[in-house]
């Protein structure tokens, strides 16, 4: 099915949060919560390989040498700039697919991922998510392009938000791309399981405590058991004031109009 494509997690990923500072290289049953979703990404059977794309900040600097320690590639650069980012890392190892994956958001499901990667490869499409509409949890989402659309982003998107946020540009210009969005079928997105806050990373510890086997890896489907045996769990992060960019994106672009 796959031909000689090549498919590149790319994990974005940064040291500089203002509401949990350091939080991807935060403690997680003696690892480092951005080794425990290396790891999980790298159980997807579609991905060939995986970069951190980071940025030139001196603060992530340990980043660089967490890629490097742990055998992974590495791209830094503008902080800001994502599609630059992404695009580069994509460019700098031989990416046919880019599989964008944010660094706050350890349980991520390989699963999903391949499913999802599946359909895109069969459907000869430009662009996937399964955050259009939200379905499922916060800390399940991410984004597939091929290298050639996000080419076209990179040449050009010309204002700082469609430079931020990349797939607004696919959804401003949907008619001239080949898009698709996996939905759940339930609806899970009142579910918190990125790390943006403390008591974000003590809720996702605390599953991974629950769950985590270096023999086995723990799928959305044992998570949302997990958390429906147990829903004091829940209460844990609940009632904070969340600002990701999945909805400041929606904001921002009711706003451009």
């Amino acid at each position: 099915m796959r031909g000689d494509i090549k498919i590149v997690a790319v994990i974005q990923a940064r040291m500089g949060s203002t509401r949990l500072p350091g939080k991807v290289l935060k403690d997680m049953l003696g690892k480092p919560m951005l080794w425990h979703l290396v790891t999980r990404v790298r159980k997807a059977s579609s991905i060939d390989d995986v970069v951190i794309a980071t940025t030139v900040n001196r603060e992530d600097d340990g980043l660089e040498e967490f890629a490097t320690n742990n055998h992974l590639g590495i791209y830094r650069g503008s902080e800001n700039d994502i599609v630059d980012r992404m695009f580069r890392a994509g460019r700098k190892y031989g990416a046919d697919i880019v599989v964008r994956v944010w660094g706050d958001c350890p349980l991520i499901d390989p699963e999903l991922i391949d499913k999802v990667v599946s359909q895109f490869i069969k459907g000869s499409y430009d662009y996937a998510d399964n955050f259009h509409p939200a379905t499922y949890p916060q800390g399940m989402n991410f984004e597939v392009y091929s290298f050639k659309s996000l080419e076209r982003i990179w040449n050009e998107a010309d204002d700082s938000f469609d430079r931020e946020f990349p797939s607004e540009y696919v959804h401003a210009h949907r008619d001239s791309f080949k898009t698709f969005f996996d939905k759940n079928d339930r609806d899970f997105s009142n579910i918190h399981l990125t790390v943006d806050y403390v008591e974000d990373l003590h809720l996702v510890t605390e599953i991974f405590k629950r769950l985590y086997s270096d023999k086995k890896v723990f799928h959305l489907g044992e998570i949302l058991d997990l958390l429906e045996k147990d829903p004091a769990l829940l209460k844990t992060n609940q009632g904070l004031a969340r600002n990701i960019e999945f909805a400041r994106s929606r904001r921002l672009r009711e706003e451009r109009g």
